[in-house]
C-alpha cells in the first residue's frame, strides 16, 4: 500500500518534471524575454509546422524545458541562455551558439551539433546519445553525469572540460580530438581518467 501510494507520487513528479512546453506557451515566453526575430520564428514555425528556426537569436532566453525536436536551428544563438530539460533531440544545431548557456538535462539524442559552440556551457546530465560533436568547442564545459554514448567527438575541443560521473561509451574520437588536459587523443582513450569520482 505504502509502496503503491510512493511510486504514484514518483510518477506525478516525473511527468510534471518532464513535461515539455509546447510552441503556444514558447511563444508567450519569448514575447517577454527575447528579440522580435525569435517571436516571429515562433510564430511562423506554429502556423506552418515547418520546423525552420536557423539564425534566430535567443541569447539570454528562458526556454527550460522547451520542446525544439526535429527543428533546424543552425547558426541559432541561445549564447545565456536557460534551457534546463529542454529537448533538441534530431534537431540541426549545426554552427549554433550556446556559450555559457544553461543545458542541465536536456536531450540531444542524435542531435546534429558539428562546429557548435559550448564554451562554458552547464551540460550536467545532459544526453548527447549518438550525437554529433564533430569540431565543437567544449572548452570549460561542466559534463558531469552527461551521457556520451556513441557521440562523435572528432575534431572536439575538451580543454578543461569537467566530466564527472560522465557516461561514455563508444564514443568516436582522433588525433585532432583534444581532451579535458589539453593533450590530442590518443588511439585508445582513458576516459576513467577525466570522469572518476574521487
Amino acid at each position: 500500500m505504502c509502496m503503491s501510494l510512493l511510486y504514484r507520487v514518483q510518477q506525478s513528479f516525473q511527468t510534471r518534471l518532464y513535461q515539455f512546453i509546447p510552441t503556444k506557451q514558447l511563444i508567450a515566453r519569448v514575447a517577454k524575454t527575447s528579440s522580435p526575430a525569435a517571436l516571429n520564428a515562433l510564430k511562423e514555425r506554429l502556423a506552418f509546422q515547418d520546423g525552420t528556426l536557423e539564425s534566430v537569436d535567443w541569447s539570454s532566453s528562458r526556454l527550460n524545458r522547451a520542446l525544439l525536436s526535429s527543428c533546424r536551428l543552425a547558426r541559432a544563438s541561445f549564447a545565456h541562455a536557460q534551457l534546463r530539460g529542454a529537448y533538441f533531440a534530431y534537431s540541426d544545431l549545426r554552427h549554433a551558439d550556446f556559450e555559457s548557456a544553461d543545458l542541465a538535462d536536456a536531450h540531444l539524442r542524435s542531435a546534429k551539433l558539428t562546429c557548435a559552440n559550448l564554451t562554458a556551457s552547464r551540460l550536467r546530465g545532459a544526453n548527447f546519445a549518438r550525437a554529433d560533436l564533430r569540431q565543437a568547442s567544449l572548452v570549460a564545459a561542466d559534463l558531469s553525469q552527461a551521457n556520451l554514448w556513441q557521440t562523435d567527438l572528432r575534431g572536439a575541443n575538451l580543454t578543461r572540460a569537467v566530466m564527472i560521473g560522465c557516461h561514455i561509451s563508444a564514443v568516436k574520437t582522433d588525433p585532432s580530438t583534444i581532451l579535458p588536459n589539453g593533450e590530442p587523443s590518443p588511439a585508445a582513450v582513458d576516459w576513467a581518467a577525466f570522469t572518476r569520482q574521487d
